[in-house]
């Protein structure tokens, strides 16, 4: 394939699917499930923030689905400060994340990991 073919080709990449090939999405929801019903917001990242009060989504976060092949991690505090917990690709309800240690509206930044998500333990 021709260099100018390659170029059209990535050019034509959307966002998600962009971030998806380079190492996923994390969606937070603001209500446990998922937002079943539309009942809530929904925020997508393909690479963190150090403050979820930039989208008014501090401490709002009671669910988590991420795609791709890294983990991400999920800190209480803006700056990726306070204890983190990494979450591997997967989909996580409250109850989900609370067996993990992530408290109900407690999450103020996040990242995604360098780590592939095969190298991260459970």
């Amino acid at each position: 394939m021709k260099e100018a073919e390659n170029e059209q080709l990535f050019q034509e990449l959307d966002n998600e699917v962009a971030a998806t090939c380079s190492g996923g999405v994390a969606y937070l929801y603001e209500n446990d499930g998922f937002n079943q019903g539309d009942s809530g917001r929904r925020l997508t990242f393909y690479e963190g923030t150090d403050d979820l009060r930039i989208y008014n989504f501090n401490d709002e976060t009671s669910s988590i689905k991420i795609t791709g092949d890294k983990s991400w991690v999920f800190y209480p505090d803006i700056n990726n400060q306070g204890a983190p917990v990494t979450l591997r690709p997967g989909e996580y309800n409250l109850s989900q994340l609370q067996q993990r240690g992530i408290r109900n509206d407690s999450i103020s930044s996040l990242r995604r990991s360098d780590i592939p998500a095969s190298r991260v333990l459970v």
